[in-house]
């Protein structure tokens, strides 16, 4: 795979992960016994950026394991694995080998500024969709004490009360629409900041 195209899946591993994953917490890697072939189990171990099974191994065994590990581990302590850990917002591991973990950390640290952007940019639309149902209801409001005040056997009292709820619900009314002008001006100026720092990362990949 050419590096252009290398850095287009990733991002789009990202944003699919982003959708789905972000409210749900780190997907969880497939579990396995501690049975079976020593090496594979070291391979497999490695291949995911864990010890699971190095305890419950014999010495002998140990070696295999080990020896199963060192080639697994290559396979997780990459840049490319290293981002994809971090746009899932897995937490960090300090599991690579030090010739390999400053090029893990770099993915990393590239995939995880995405994760919280992308987390900001989730919190601001789910609070643009409550205040847009809270206006919704004020709207509904309104209409009902607009009925109210056309009905011809209001006594003055009752006049002056739904004139008082009117106003209080039309100013209501303009505050969470200046609340709402700034959350989507500011949700705008983040997904712009979002798409700009993954554009900085496929420059410099």
């Amino acid at each position: 795979m050419g590096a252009a195209m290398a850095t287009r899946s990733r991002y789009l591993f990202c944003i699919a992960f982003s959708v789905g994953f972000l409210l749900a917490g780190c997907a969880g890697h497939p579990s396995i016994g501690c049975v079976g072939d020593a090496e594979t189990l070291g391979y497999h171990d490695g291949n995911q950026g864990r010890h699971s099974c190095a305890a419950a191994l014999s010495e002998t065994d140990g070696v295999a394991y080990r020896t199963g590990w060192n080639e697994g581990i290559q396979r997780f302590c990459t840049e490319e694995n290293g981002y994809q850990q971090g746009c899932q917002g897995a937490a960090f591991t300090n599991v690579c080998p030090d010739p390999l973990a400053s090029t893990y950390l770099d993915g990393y640290q590239s995939g995880y500024s995405i994760y919280l952007m992308q987390l900001e940019v989730d919190a601001m639309e789910r609070a643009i969709e409550l205040k847009s149902n809270e206006l919704e209801q004020v709207w509904s409001m309104l209409d009902a004490v607009a009925n109210n005040l056309e009905q011809n056997d209001l006594d003055s009292a009752q006049r002056v009360h739904w004139l008082e709820q009117s106003n209080s619900l039309t100013t209501r009314q303009s505050e969470i629409g200046a609340a709402l002008d700034e959350l989507e001006s500011d949700l705008s100026a983040r997904r712009l900041q979002l798409t700009q720092q993954r554009h900085a990362i496929a420059i410099n990949d």
